[in-house]
Parts: C-alpha cells; structure tokens; sequence
C-alpha cells in the first residue's frame, strides 16, 4: 500500500491516456482534431466547452508528443510524490484550463477567431510554475531542482518558441502563471492548516 502511495500513477495514467489518443489520431484521421481542438469560434460560438480539457490530450505530431510527455512524466513524478495523487491532478487540470483560456484571449484579441490549438503544454508549464512555488515558499527539498533553474527553464522554453511558428506562447506563459498561483494558493492554506510540509526552513 505505501509503494502504491508513493507511485506516479496519476502521471503515468495521464501520459497513457495522451499516448492512446495519439494512436486513435493516426487511424481516424482529422475526426478527432475536428471535435476536440481550441478555437475561440468553436468555444464561443459553437459553445462548445468540454473543448478546453479536449484540446489538452490532442498533439500536431510524435515530436510534439514526446516533448510533452517527458516533460510531464519527469516533473510529474516529482511533485506528485510530494504534493499527493489529488492535489498534483487537480494542479495539472487547472493549470491546463487556465492555459487554454490565455490562449482563447489572445487570439480573441488578434482576432484569431478560427485557429485552433491543441496540446498538453499549457498544463506542463502550469506544473512548472507549482514546481517553482515549492522551491520558493516550502519546506520541501528536492535535488538539483533550485529556483533559478526553474526559473531558466521557464524563461529559455518561452524565449525558444517566440520565434517558433505553431508554438501557443500565451498558453505557455497563462498555464504557467495559473500553476504558480494556484500553488501559492495551496500552500498558504497548508500553512494555515499548520501542514508542516509546506513549512519554509531557513
């Protein structure tokens, strides 16, 4: 029971379940892509919402795949193991909604109203931005895993899709934001709970 406890299994559930959808892409073709990406057009005007958790599990290519799923399995692993199996999915989930809507504002605001997104990367950032309040405001130690190289990693993964076509940035940085909040969040009400896990020690 406690090996159980102290498995990912809830990161590895979710990098399965956006393997398995990869694989139904390849034989049904666009179907998939059609009902499930992002577009302001479609949330707004079809009214159709269930899009922004769709559009998570949806991925361009293999390359796009694995680049998310390493990403979500290695820090994943880490802060599910310290944060628990619920409060690292809710965390995943929020940071991904959040990270869907920044997308659906911006290009409401470019008047993008058509383009579609897709892609787990704005829940994968939001988990960075967790990542980056349990190195700052908790107890919690993890090795070689210090602010300024959450911080680089943050700053260099952004600054290389600015100059990449395809690349949903205001995802990126709205998921980021959105983990990092909701992370504080979590953790000043441990703190009131007296939850001396998320304890800062000097």
């Amino acid at each position: 029971m406690e090996r159980l406890r102290n498995s990912p299994y809830v990161s590895v559930c979710l990098v399965g379940i956006n393997i398995v959808i990869f694989l139904l892409c390849t034989f049904t073709g666009e179907l998939l892509y059609n009902i499930g990406r992002l577009s302001p057009a479609d949330f707004w005007g079809g009214q159709e919402y269930y899009r922004v958790i769709t559009a998570m599990f949806l991925h361009a290519d293999i390359n796009h795949l694995v680049n998310n799923m390493l990403l979500l399995f290695g820090i994943g692993a880490m802060l599910e193991k310290e944060l628990g199996h619920l409060r690292f999915c809710l965390l995943f989930f929020i940071s991904g909604i959040g990270g869907q809507a920044a997308s659906l504002i911006y290009k409401i605001g470019a008047g993008e109203w058509l383009v579609g997104s897709i892609g787990a990367s704005g829940a994968v950032f939001g988990l960075v931005g967790v990542l980056l309040t349990i190195v700052l405001f908790t107890g919690m130690r993890m090795s070689n895993v210090t602010p300024a190289r959450v911080l680089f990693v943050i700053a260099f993964t952004i600054y290389s899709g600015v100059g990449t076509a395809g690349i949903d940035n205001a995802a990126h940085i709205g998921g980021c934001v959105i983990g990092f909040l909701a992370g504080t969040l979590l953790c000043l009400v441990e703190r009131i709970r007296g939850n001396e896990k998320y304890m800062h020690h000097s």
